[in-house]
């Protein structure tokens, strides 16, 4: 127990425990530093979020407002164009529903009749597009490969009956 003894008291092994108390000592202040800052980090982060939440409403709260009144700005200027509108449109109807009755056509027969009278038109007006469309999607591609002299006479050739189809559809509308 002797040899232990003087181990113990040799500078050497005071030392080894010195430093190895103070190896201890760091870990402890360390330790102690990571858990006040852990601690810190919790409660401003709380507080961070917080903040952050407050900005949000508050820039919320004022984008409702501009949206809100860019809104009320635009029906502003839009509403009285529309009621302008809807004022002409009541008076034109009212001028073709006069023309009408004074000429002895009941109102409803003659828009009835003027509808049918478009619907007409606009078919053969598609008839007619449709009738082109077809004539010149041949010609151009039978066309590509000749010189461009030829081309433009099978053009021709192909636009003319259409032509005389649209005289035809203009003589049966007028009629």
């Amino acid at each position: 127990m002797a040899i232990l003894q003087e181990i113990k008291k040799s500078p050497v092994v005071r030392a080894y425990r010195r430093g190895w108390l103070a190896w201890l000592g760091a870990n402890k202040a360390a330790f102690e530093l990571a858990q006040d800052g852990a601690e810190k980090i919790n409660s401003g982060r709380e507080q961070l979020l917080n903040d952050l939440i407050e900005k949000g409403e508050t820039i919320e709260a004022t984008a409702k407002a501009q949206a809100s009144d860019t809104v009320q700005k635009a029906r502003d200027f839009a509403m009285p164009r529309l009621n302008e509108v809807r004022e002409k449109a009541t008076e034109v109807r009212g001028k073709i529903f006069n023309q009408a009755a004074s000429d002895g056509v009941d109102a409803k027969e003659r828009f009835e009749e003027l509808s049918d009278e478009i619907s007409k038109l606009s078919k053969a007006v598609s008839a007619l597009g449709r009738k082109v469309n077809t004539a010149r999607k041949p010609a151009s591609k039978k066309a590509a490969p000749k010189k461009a002299t030829a081309k433009t006479s099978h053009t021709k050739k192909a636009i003319e009956p259409t032509a005389r189809t649209a005289e035809k559809a203009a003589e049966k509308t007028a009629a």
